[in-house]
């Protein structure tokens, strides 16, 4: 008896719903295809029903179609080079065409090149035939497209797709950015063929910046990286690495902490993705080669050029407003919301004492801070608060951030020390102050007298004093959240939020609106910015979140109200 190997009916079915994870994912695959047989336009359109038909430009005649119906087949990754418009092509596998299937009962691919012209259909019960070599396809006798040209209609969704958050995934394309490359999107009721009214194009976004080019290895590796202007959102963050015109992975290669502000793309075709959904780097020589120039790159090339390359500036004007947030929503939230206690980092300052009547108590300049001793968070989010036309902010707020007495508002009432050499009043001691230390940090050591310096009646004593870190932004410490505002009139965006870190964009129409009509207009336009973040993480769902939104913002303004009325 004669053994066989077969393929189990339930294979490709598997095969396909375990390999794309979303109809997102689904519909860039596809789009990714019509750019790699040369498509200038692509049209998505969101049907009310649920359904998702892709039409584009390009159509296939005999020979495209037989190509496109042989599954797994190669000759994308041996012609990587496409025929008309010489683009390098994403696809390689040749599996593409199966992923409708995690979230579509069915596609009809429909297609008119010239005088080839075809209408079929692929459902579930096709790809379980597959097991026995080759299925038939059901032809569909429908009018001809009017254009040469391909459109896939998915019918039968298992999910709801959402159009922004569509919109936003195909964004990070990269063939956005490739000439001659349209790809545009609508939602509507009832379907009609090529039709463009109502339709959004869909442009990659554009991140102003210091660009570094990038060819490494006989130009193996090519590409263009770019430290930001602007604070990056997640998405945004770490290199992409690229093969063919297909974003694999995005990586700051093991120096995470250190290119925050890194983005930008790295092109390698001698890479291996992982087979069918390209979603990793098959760890090979190849890869190693790779990984360890781009690591000499980051080290020679990257680091250097962020030390040159200063951070977005806030004016002086602008610290005001941010601290005054500070006040007002942090005691909102607090009447509100419970708080929790932050960790923050330390430094050592030295701290003079004399022990004269007639000269006033003082503090010399502060020692450099030891980066060891600042959290990696600390590090990583830390900005300039100069501007061209201003000396440096100094803002440093109360030892201990977090005050558990919910009377107490004020959260820049215990500036100990400052840097440079400044005087405290008379009627405080050196003795009592080092106490009130001590106090709000009791895990604070001083250390023993340094230097005792005697001549003209006056004793000198140096002490070391451990005093707490603020960094330079303005942090909305009682609620955890830091609001930062940034510049780039190519983000169309008025805000974004990165854990902790609120982003306003000062480019913004709204923000510029506000700022023209004054301070108080522009600081109850970020208090509504700070409030609607926090309302979504405190209470995610649409009702409660509105609703703490709304009473943080009135309480925020009552407050400022109130302590402008009393000054």
């Amino acid at each position: 008896m004669t053994l066989e190997l077969k393929v189990h009916p339930s294979f490709f079915r598997e095969f396909a719903t375990k390999t794309w994870i979303s109809p997102n994912e689904i519909i860039k695959e596809l789009i990714e295809n019509a750019f790699d047989e040369d498509a200038t336009k692509i049209l998505v359109t969101i049907l009310k029903d649920g359904s998702v038909v892709i039409e584009d430009d390009a159509g296939m005649d005999q020979n495209d179609m037989e190509k496109f119906l042989l599954l797994g087949s190669t000759h994308k990754k041996i012609d990587h080079i496409s025929p008309k418009m010489k683009r390098i092509r994403t696809g390689r596998y040749g599996t593409g065409r199966l992923s409708f299937l995690t979230s579509f009962e069915s596609m009809k691919i429909k297609t008119k090149h010239e005088q080839f012209s075809k209408s079929i259909v692929i459902d579930v019960n096709t790809i379980d035939n597959l097991f026995t070599g080759n299925t038939k396809l059901q032809e569909l006798n429908e009018v001809r497209l009017d254009r040469n040209g391909t459109e896939l209609t998915m019918r039968g969704p298992k999910v709801t797709i959402d159009i922004f958050r569509l919109s936003r995934e195909i964004r990070k394309l990269p063939i956005l950015r490739q000439p001659m490359f349209e790809v545009y999107i609508k939602n509507v009721d009832n379907f009609t063929e090529w039709d463009f009214d109502g339709a959004q194009l869909i442009s990659a976004p554009e991140i102003q910046g210091h660009k570094i080019s990038v060819n490494l290895d006989d130009d193996k590796i090519i590409g263009e990286i770019v430290i930001a202007r602007r604070p990056l959102s997640e998405d945004e963050k770490g290199i992409a690495v690229l093969i063919g015109n297909h974003v694999v992975i995005r990586t700051n290669f093991g120096f995470d902490s250190k290119l925050s502000r890194v983005t930008g793309y790295v092109r390698c075709d001698t890479l291996t993705s992982r087979f069918a959904d390209k979603s990793a780097l098959i760890e090979d020589k190849e890869y190693e080669k790779f990984n360890q120039t781009m690591k000499t790159f980051v080290i020679d090339t990257i680091l250097p050029s962020l030390n040159e390359y200063e951070d977005v500036l806030i004016t002086r004007e602008e610290s005001k407003i941010y601290k005054e947030i500070d006040k007002v929503l942090g005691q909102a939230v607090i009447e509100n919301l419970e708080t929790q206690e932050e960790v923050q980092g330390y430094e050592l300052i030295d701290m003079e004492e004399r022990n004269t009547k007639e000269e006033p108590l003082s503090f010399v300049k502060s020692t450099e801070i030891s980066s060891t001793m600042l959290s990696t968070q600390q590090r990583g989010q830390e900005i300039s608060e100069t501007s061209e036309n201003s000396r440096p902010i100094q803002d440093y707020n109360n030892v201990n951030p977090m005050i558990s007495n919910k009377n107490s508002i004020d959260l820049s009432s215990n500036n100990y020390m400052q840097h440079d050499q400044q005087t405290i009043s008379q009627t405080e001691s050196a003795q009592q102050m080092v106490k009130q230390i001590a106090k709000d940090d009791p895990q604070n050591e001083f250390a023993e007298v340094i230097e005792e310096k005697g001549g003209s009646g006056t004793l000198i004593r140096t002490r070391k004093v451990r005093k707490s870190i603020l960094k330079k932004t303005f942090a909305l410490k009682k609620i955890g959240y830091k609001v930062i505002p940034y510049e780039d009139e190519s983000d169309s965006r008025y805000s974004f939020t990165t854990e902790n870190v609120v982003f306003v964009n000062k480019a913004n129409s709204t923000y510029r609106a506000e700022a023209s009509r004054g301070d108080e207009f522009l600081l109850r336009h970020i208090i509504s910015i700070v409030a609607e973040t926090i309302a979504e993480t405190k209470h995610p769902e649409g009702k409660d979140a509105l609703e703490l939104q709304n009473r943080l913002v009135a309480e925020a303004i009552r407050i400022h109200d109130y302590s402008i009325m009393k000054k």
